[in-house]
């Protein structure tokens, strides 16, 4: 790098604010609004790359690199950073502009989150670069410019929508993605990309990450969006197959897990049990005995895998790992699902209502807990590397902890674990705006009377 981290910090301050929420780490804050105009002549790549730099002018590359890496890539890897650092033009008049797209992608999900808007009427600057972003991607999607870059911005965009609850949106561009990644293997580069040509090592590497944050964000809106399969479930056999040579050796325990496909392979580990539960549950609804069998299969996997990501944590923070994230909603849907199936009178499963029940009350306790320890800490709350994937935990072990007060409202145990869970959602708002959407939800599931003996402490 140019300049030490220091500098970048300070020369950033000419665009993004530093939002503090009892902490010093840094999740900047637009303060120049996107200015679009409609050109009355041809309109050219020039036209876009010159629309995207006037959004840029104000940081530098560097500074785009450092929001990555505290940012994003802690919990969501899907940049080289190494790649990324090769990239970084002197001036941004020298970015192609898949690069300068991909830069601006970056600072949006790395921004200080748009206020929420019931109306849609939300004239926010993050919520204007949003919509700037999407209208480009559109742009070099009818000029018929794709790449690697265009596709990581995708999932960029992506993962923006999800964390802050942007729905339909996020499961119609989910689609959108894994067309534009097909595009690149059917013609890559076609119509000659912005960038340079990579060599067929980095084409490997590229479409690695890309397929991994596919498989990853697909099967995590598949179960935030309702019953339906994951749209890559039909095809998740080819490609975990071109994904084995990457990820294969990442399960050697000698293996440096610092790396960015290392920390993806536990992502994809995770989201494939959970897309099994997923699939499990919602197919053959009335033979409860062939689901019961395949959920302990696929339990007693989540479990193992469990054990091997707490290891990996160490005295990390647990709330920051999005793979122990992605196997707690598997277990929550899991066990919920086997604590309401009429019991069994025989056989192996017969007991499984009640394991179930017991096993659901400890992954509760264990969420609430975590979050629990989390709001508790004295030290500041850094809000950047918690992953979007908590607040549907969250949201999700909140659901049921409220149906069982529904039943039993003088359940103390339960009171004080819902207050922990809703106050964590009120708080990570600040981050990602669909913790706000679930608490919503989640109002919307409560009666009155509960409410009101929630807000008495």
């Amino acid at each position: 790098m140019q300049h030490s981290e220091k500098a970048m910090r300070q020369g950033a301050s000419r665009l993004w604010t530093l939002q503090t929420v009892g902490s010093s780490d840094p999740t900047p804050s637009s303060s120049l609004k996107p200015k679009v105009s409609l050109r009355s002549g041809p309109f050219t790549l020039e036209h876009l790359k010159d629309a995207l730099i006037q959004e840029l002018a104000p940081v530098t590359p560097e500074f785009v690199l450092l929001s990555y890496r505290l940012g994003i890539d802690p919990w969501f890897p899907i940049l080289s950073i190494s790649r990324l650092q090769s990239r970084l033009p002197p001036t941004w008049d020298e970015a192609p502009l898949d690069f300068a797209l991909l830069c601006l992608c970056i600072l949006l999900i790395t921004a200080k989150p748009p206020s929420s808007s019931e109306d849609g009427s939300d004239t926010s600057d993050s919520k204007s670069m949003y919509l700037l972003v999407k209208s480009s991607l559109a742009l070099t999607e009818g000029l018929g410019v794709n790449s690697f870059l265009i596709v990581q911005s995708r999932i960029l965009v992506t993962l923006f929508e999800v964390g802050h609850g942007f729905y339909p949106a996020a499961y119609i561009s989910i689609g959108t993605i894994i067309r534009a990644a097909d595009a690149l293997e059917i013609r890559p580069w076609a119509d000659a990309s912005p960038s340079a040509s990579p060599t067929e090592e980095e084409k490997r590497e590229e479409t690695t990450l890309i397929w991994c944050g596919i498989l990853i964000l697909d099967r995590y809106i598949a179960i935030e969006s309702g019953s339906q399969p994951p749209i890559t479930s039909s095809r998740s056999l080819s490609i975990q197959d071109f994904l084995k040579p990457a990820l294969c050796p990442t399960h050697n325990p000698d293996q440096d897990r610092t790396g960015s496909i290392c920390r993806l392979s536990r992502l994809i580990e995770a989201s494939s049990l959970l897309e099994k539960i997923h699939i499990t549950l919602n197919t053959s609804p009335v033979e409860h005995e062939p689901n019961i069998a395949e959920l302990i299969l696929t339990v007693q996997t989540l479990v193992v895998l469990q054990g091997i990501l707490n290891q990996e944590v160490g005295d990390g923070i647990y709330l920051f790992a999005g793979g122990l994230n992605l196997c707690n909603i598997a277990l929550l849907l899991a066990f919920e699902h086997g604590s309401k199936v009429p019991p069994l009178t025989s056989g192996a499963t017969a007991n499984c209502t009640s394991i179930a029940d017991t096993s659901l009350n400890s992954v509760l306790n264990t969420v609430t807990s975590v979050v629990e320890i989390f709001m508790l800490d004295t030290r500041p709350i850094p809000f950047s590397p918690i992953p979007p994937f908590v607040a549907f935990l969250v949201f999700k072990a909140a659901a049921i902890v409220t149906q069982r007060l529904l039943l039993d409202i003088d359940s103390s145990e339960d009171l004080k674990r819902l207050r922990i869970l809703r106050n964590f959602l009120g708080v990570a708002g600040k981050r990602w705006l669909s913790c706000e959407r679930y608490l919503k939800l989640l109002n919307e599931d409560t009666t009155p009377r509960l409410l009101k003996v929630l807000e008495q402490e």
